[in-house]
C-alpha cells in the first residue's frame, strides 16, 4: 500500500494524538520517529489479515465474535493504563505498515478491500 500525494494522513507525536485519531477513526495514521518506540513497547498489535484467516477457519467463521468478547473482558482486567487499553482496543480495526524512513502507517483495514 503506497499514500497518494493527495492523500492526507493524521500524524500522532505521541499516545494522546494516537488515541484522538483512533477515536475519529481516521483513515491513515502516521506515527512519527520519536514515538514509535513508545507506541512498539506498550501497543497491543492487531494480527496479521493471514493470521486471522486461519484462525477464522478453524472456528468456521464464529471466532471473529467469540475472539472480541474475550479480548474485551481480558482488556478490561489486565493492567495497564486506561488510555493505553483503549489505544489496544481500537487499534484492531487497523493495519500496520513500516515506511522506510522507521516510521509506521497505521491504515483502516476496510480500505484494502
Amino acid at each position: 500500500m503506497v499514500l497518494k500525494n493527495d492523500e492526507s494522513y493524521f500524524v500522532a507525536h505521541n499516545a494522546e494524538e494516537l488515541l484522538r485519531g483512533l477515536t475519529n477513526k481516521e483513515p491513515y495514521i502516521l506515527i512519527t520517529n520519536d514515538y514509535v518506540k513508545e507506541f512498539q513497547d506498550n501497543t497491543e498489535f492487531p494480527l496479521s489479515e493471514n493470521e486471522q484467516l486461519g484462525f477464522n477457519l478453524g472456528f468456521r467463521g464464529s471466532a471473529g465474535i467469540l475472539s472480541e468478547i474475550f479480548y474485551q473482558l481480558i482488556n478490561k482486567f489486565s493492567a495497564g493504563s486506561k488510555q493505553q487499553k483503549q489505544i489496544d482496543s481500537r487499534i484492531r480495526k487497523y493495519a500496520v505498515k513500516k515506511l522506510t524512513d522507521g516510521e509506521l502507517l497505521l491504515y483502516l483495514r476496510q480500505l484494502d478491500y
